[in-house]
């Protein structure tokens, strides 16, 4: 039963504004600026937060004890700054918001809170403020949480490669000719692969685990740790006190990972290299003190790895020699870093030192196979002619299956299945025209069984084109399901690019393929649909733009009859059983498909790719 004293309100009123203030949180207050006197206009003991109800001073209460956390302290007299020697005289109030944690009640802990201040003004300066304190604690820590994820590697709790050269660059820029400087560290694992490939993934992640638990371990909580790639590392070591100091702390770490990992009775060894540069006398800024310390890091591999070395300008320029016995595959590991590092520069360096594109590619592809751990790297070129994709070249892991497989030789309807749902998946991208697919078993179920016996199971295609004329496609397989990401996307795009520009640039035409280019772009030009079919399989070597045009996928890997017109035989009155072998005839008929009846011609011609088939040329009205 309602109580017949209680009064509905029908306006806003101090009761009303009091009810808001509890639902929401929030409490609000005066502030008297000559007198620094703050006082809250609502009962503190009601409030999350251990307030008096009266703050005389203001300023002191704040600043002097514990209500605002300690690592919020500068924000607040951030904040102070701006409300009394920040303000615009010609206005005669200001609003001013900032963000703290406010200790708790009971002084238990701490909570997210956002200051909002109207600071009213007269001709001699700020006079009096009214604000609030609202809780936004559940929200900022949501938000912190976000950040923290986006910032931080998940394996080891660093930074992630974004986040450290962010927070090293502003350290950077808060320096000042009285600080002491920093030193600049690039810390990376000897010997991993070996283990990664030897023992698994998931003992990888403890060795990387662990290497990450051993650099916290030596250097300080303020130290600007980050993990940039998979096993390589970066130390900002801040107010580094003196190259004693970094003595000891290098070879401390590179004691501690000097070791020898055993399973199922296999050992191997592993253990890091260190490159340093020195703030300011090798460089200010991140780029260039990374890219000094990389220089010296690669000393330090040259030299037998398990060390540290300084940069040094002597060090510019410098080829490094190969001497240690300890781990052959470290020149390799030098090689496949420096292609990890600046794709482009590997490559045309490559391509400079050996005068020879092919070679280039075929290292290249070895590169990229290693470095994103695929199963088969391979460049298929496309013949303009056949309007057909022929393998180029092909890099395959033990767990890949090449193209000259038992089990390709067995069932060669493989190849050309499994390039035919790839090509269907092609469509423009931001990293070119692609085909993209992480699953092919989720994906294409109904081919299961083609992509089992290639171990296929994720992939991405590029084609790559010279001046606008499609060249060929380059191919990245895994045996594995996975997600691709932004990275090897990134360089798949410019590999593709490098491909059609520079490492595969057309070859100089023959008389007779200009002849036959002269012939294709006029049949390209034409309207009709128009193709050439080897009569005896009905495999189409050539088909017009016009057809490319209209459908998307068309591939020469299927009859003309399967491709262009979805039919399980040759189409009722196809003219091509009519004509003779050799014979110059011209045969006019009506072909009912494509939803309609067209007109179409047959003949007879000689290709010159194809010069020992029998080849007919259709062409057919377009609609």
């Amino acid at each position: 039963m309602s109580d017949s004293n209680f009064k509905i309100p029908t306006e806003f009123s101090t009761d009303i504004y009091g009810a808001l203030s509890d639902v929401e949180n929030i409490i609000y207050f005066k502030w008297d600026i000559p007198t620094d006197t703050m006082e809250f206009m609502a009962p503190v003991e009601n409030a999350d937060y251990d307030l008096p109800q009266t703050a005389t001073p203001a300023s002191s209460v704040f600043f002097r004890g514990d209500i605002i956390h300690p690592d919020d302290r500068e924000i607040f007299e951030t904040f102070f700054d701006q409300m009394f020697w920040q303000q615009d005289t010609k206005n005669d109030s200001k609003i001013f918001i900032t963000k703290a944690r406010l200790r708790g009640k009971g002084g238990n802990g701490y909570l997210w809170v956002e200051f909002r201040l109207m600071l009213y003004f007269d001709e001699n300066g700020p006079v009096i403020a009214f604000g609030c304190i609202c809780n936004i604690n559940v929200k900022q820590l949501w938000q912190l949480e976000l950040q923290h994820s986006a910032e931080h590697d998940v394996l080891t709790g660093f930074y992630n490669k974004v986040a450290t050269q962010k927070y090293i660059e502003k350290y950077l820029a808060s320096l000042t000719p009285t600080d002491i400087p920093p030193a600049f560290l690039i810390i990376d694992a000897d010997g991993f692969k070996a283990i990664n490939d030897a023992f698994g993934h998931l003992f990888g992640d403890g060795v990387l685990s662990d290497m990450g638990h051993e650099i916290r371990g030596i250097f300080r909580q303020k130290d600007i740790v980050g993990r940039i790639g998979g096993d390589e590392f970066v130390v900002l070591f801040r107010e580094m006190p003196s190259l004693d100091v970094l003595d000891k702390r290098c070879t401390e770490l590179l004691q501690n990972l000097d070791r020898t990992y055993e399973s199922n009775n296999v050992n191997l060894p592993f253990s890091i290299s260190i490159g340093v540069a020195l703030y300011p006398e090798h460089g200010t800024s991140y780029t260039e003190l990374f890219k000094r310390a990389d220089r010296a890091l690669y000393e330090s591999k040259s030299m037998g790895k398990n060390r540290y070395s300084i940069y040094r300008s002597s060090l510019i320029g410098r080829s490094f020699s190969v001497e240690s016995e300890r781990d052959p595959q470290h020149a390799e590991d030098i090689r496949q870093k420096a292609f990890q590092d600046n794709m482009l520069e590997f490559i045309l360096n490559l391509l400079y030192e050996t005068q020879n594109p092919e070679v280039t590619v075929q290292i290249c592809l070895e590169m990229f196979g290693k470095q994103f751990n695929l199963d088969r790297v391979c460049v298929n070129r496309f013949n303009r002619t056949s309007n057909r994709y022929s393998l180029a070249y092909e890099w395959v892991s033990p767990n890949g299956v090449p193209s000259n497989d038992e089990i390709v030789a067995e069932y060669p309807f493989l190849i050309d299945r499994a390039f035919n749902i790839i090509e269907s998946c092609y469509h423009p991208s931001p990293y070119g025209v692609t085909a993209i697919c992480e699953d092919t078993i989720r994906k294409f179920s109904d081919d299961h069984e083609v992509f089992e016996k290639l171990n296929l199971k994720s992939f991405v295609h590029c084609q790559f084109s010279h001046s606008g004329e499609l060249l060929g496609s380059i191919g990245f397989e895994s045996s594995q399901p996975r997600e691709f990401e932004r990275e090897i996307l990134t360089k798949i795009s410019i590999f593709s690019v490098l491909l059609g520009n520079i490492l595969l640039d057309r070859k100089a035409d023959t008389v007779a393929e200009k002849m036959n280019r002269h012939l294709q772009n006029i049949l390209d030009h034409m309207q009709e649909f128009i193709y050439v079919i080897n009569k005896d399989t009905y495999e189409p070597i050539f088909f017009n733009n016009t057809i490319r045009q209209t459908l998307i996928t068309a591939s020469t890997a299927q009859t003309c009859y399967q491709r262009f017109h979805n039919l399980d035989a040759p189409c009722k009155d196809c003219p091509v059983s009519r004509l003779s072998k050799n014979g110059n005839e011209y045969i006019d008929v009506k072909i009912n498909n494509w939803g309609m009846e067209t007109p179409a011609r047959a003949y007879n011609i000689h290709w010159e790719d194809e010069m020992d088939k029998n080849l007919a040329l259709i062409i057919q009205s377009s609609f």
